[in-house]
């Protein structure tokens, strides 16, 4: 079927040489085409200013060499252009559904890297088998109590303890029972001191209680009092209990007079060690004279008068 202007008329080929493939002819081609014009004239035999009417007409072709291309079709057709929208919006789906997943999985991943981040930081920062801060996080604090007591007025005290005897109960009970009475002598220092203040495994059994914000040097000594009183409670582990105690070494802060924050924890463990050589399960005070010289002062629990010790 061809078209010339408005006019619409066939071409035909012999059947012998007729195929069903139309070769390069596609819709939209400029052909010429050279054949027998076959006239079909009006039935009535009409006849306008002496010339027949052309009914319709066809054009008889020998073989497919007489139609020859003059021009191909424009590759810009509906069909095309309809199939190349349809490309492009899904082709742009596909992208916003890949950025969609890909932006999910980003924070996905950023979440697993920040919790990674959080759980390494908090295992270098606390102890694995009591769950209390570790030197490093003492320092840092420890630090900034020292500048605050500075700025405020205020005073900080130290209380640096060890578990009496605690190879002995290492080995008798074994190691379980050890890790047992770490964990239990750290939990009843959480229990005894204020949710502001910092309690510290310095390693084995030796702790460190950061005391802050305090108004005069007697609180120190009252937590101190109340830690040894505490944790001289038997310890239930299996079948037997337990008995323990501990050695404090105390230190408060109150005045310039102390140079840094190395000096104190030197002062505090050296009453440590003079609570340790006067019978151990009491508490050491340090102190300063009036001639600057170090005093180590036995101290027992503060009571109160019903009997229970007094602390902040």
């Amino acid at each position: 079927m061809l078209t010339s202007g408005k006019t619409l008329f066939t071409a035909i080929l012999p059947q012998g040489v007729a195929q069903s493939d139309p070769g390069p002819w596609r819709i939209g081609s400029k052909l010429r085409v050279t054949g027998i014009c076959s006239v079909r004239l009006d039935a009535q035999g009409n006849v306008r200013q002496g010339v027949a009417v052309t009914k319709s007409f066809r054009v008889l072709l020998r073989t497919p060499a007489d139609v020859a291309i003059l021009r191909n079709p424009s590759w810009w057709t509906a069909e095309h252009l309809l199939i190349i929208l349809a490309t492009v919006l899904t082709g742009t789906l596909a992208v916003l559904i890949w950025v969609v997943v890909l932006r999910r999985r980003v924070e996905q991943q950023t979440d697993l890297l920040r919790a990674s981040e959080q759980r390494y930081r908090h295992l270098a920062q606390h102890d694995a088998l009591t769950g209390l801060a570790t030197r490093v996080v003492l320092r840092d604090r420890l630090n900034e109590a020292f500048e605050s007591c500075q700025t405020r007025g205020t005073g900080l005290g130290i209380l640096m303890l060890d578990v009496d005897n605690f190879k002995r109960i290492n080995d008798t009970f074994g190691h379980q029972a050890g890790d047992e009475v770490l964990r239990c002598t750290a939990n009843r220092l959480l229990e005894t001191v204020r949710a502001t203040d910092t309690v510290v495994r310095m390693g084995g059994d030796e702790f460190v209680v950061l005391l802050t914000d305090l108004r005069e040097p007697i609180l120190a000594e009252n937590v101190a009092g109340a830690i040894v009183d505490g944790l001289a409670r038997p310890i239930p582990f299996q079948e037997v209990e337990i008995q323990v105690s501990v050695s404090v070494g105390v230190c408060a802060s109150f005045t310039r007079e102390t140079p840094n924050v190395e000096e104190i924890l030197k002062r505090a463990d050296a009453a440590l060690y003079c609570a340790k050589a006067q019978g151990r399960h009491c508490f050491q005070v340090f102190a300063l004279d009036q001639n600057r010289a170090p005093i180590l002062s036995q101290s027992e629990p503060p009571v109160s008068e019903s009997g229970s010790p007094r602390y902040a």
